[in-house]
């Protein structure tokens, strides 16, 4: 499920018709990076970034660990990508969430992750960056963007894509006399 601000709802109606096939270079282990799990925590590995420890999840209860993620899964595509402009940017950054939601989904299928697209301006100039971040649902009670309320975000084009969890096996369905084998 994907859910946008108005702004970013503006920003993608200048990309959404972009042929997203155009020459840049760049860390394709940011569009496929490895995803890997540590205690509670889930993660990313991209090329220049060290693996997360044993002994730094200890510092964090199971509520923090999605802004603990959050924090370091955050990245800038221009930091990893040369030789494209601000609108191939957002275009690339679209496919990677898409693509990263899926990778998400295939190994934790009982998680609900948020991956979040976010365009800002640098300071003052007219100059926007574009972020891209996730995190592991936990709750109503940890970090997580409030989705119904994403316009509350002035200063931001933000984008969530919603991987949802697989609806869990309840033993109880073997009871129901409306199921057909």
């Amino acid at each position: 499920m994907i859910i946008m601000n108005t702004r970013m709802q503006e920003e993608y109606l200048k990309i959404k018709d972009m042929d997203n096939t155009f020459d840049f270079t760049g860390k394709l282990s940011v569009i496929n990076p490895t995803i890997y799990k540590i205690q509670d925590g889930i993660f990313i590995k991209i090329n220049d970034r060290e693996k997360e420890s044993e002994e730094t999840l200890d510092y964090y209860d199971y509520d923090e660990l999605s802004e603990f993620e959050w924090s370091q899964s955050e990245f800038l595509i221009d930091s990893y990508f040369e030789g494209i402009t601000y609108e191939q940017s957002l275009r690339l950054a679209f496919d990677i969430v898409e693509l990263w939601g899926y990778k998400f989904h295939a190994l934790f299928p009982n998680e609900e992750f948020h991956i979040i697209i976010s365009v800002s301006t640098i300071d003052d100039t007219e100059e926007k960056t574009v972020r891209i971040m996730y995190y592991t649902y936990r709750g109503d009670d940890s970090f997580h963007y409030e989705l119904d309320a994403l316009d509350d975000y002035l200063d931001s084009a933000i984008m969530v894509n919603v991987v949802e969890a697989d609806e869990e096996y309840d033993d109880d369905d073997e009871d129901n006399d409306d199921i057909e084998i």
